[in-house]
């Protein structure tokens, strides 16, 4: 009895673990359905899914470009992190953290790496 309900859940845990995968291929292909979808819901024309394409493609590139303008906040707030550690640490003991960064950053990207691996999508 108890094998039949471990393997009962191992097999569940198998199935939610293959739902997660989703490819770049998926996800256009997603909002291809969707917009065909709402063609046919709200009956529209060519030339409306054309400027509903359009405007969902602006809407991406806005996101891009505040997520981009995010990511050059963030780096200035690590630049200036960096400056004052430098200020506070002596000489030897900034180089042993910096050290320690370095390895914990190493290992984050493996971690990574292997996780991606594990799930099938490759990783540049």
């Amino acid at each position: 009895m108890k094998k039949l309900i471990l393997s009962a859940a191992f097999l569940g845990l198998g199935v939610f673990g293959f739902a997660q995968q989703t490819t770049k291929a998926d996800h256009s292909q997603k909002k291809a359905e969707h917009l065909q979808k709402m063609k046919a819901e709200l009956n529209l024309t060519d030339a409306q899914v054309a400027q509903l394409t359009a405007l969902h493609e602006a809407k991406a590139a806005d996101r891009k470009a505040d997520f981009d303008a995010k990511k050059g906040d963030r780096m200035q707030k690590m630049k200036q992190n960096e400056a004052e550690m430098q200020k506070i640490l002596t000489p030897e003991q900034y180089k042993k953290y910096q050290e320690l960064k370095a390895k914990k950053m190493a290992e984050r990207k493996e971690n990574f790496q292997a996780r991606k691996k594990a799930d099938g999508v490759t990783v540049k």
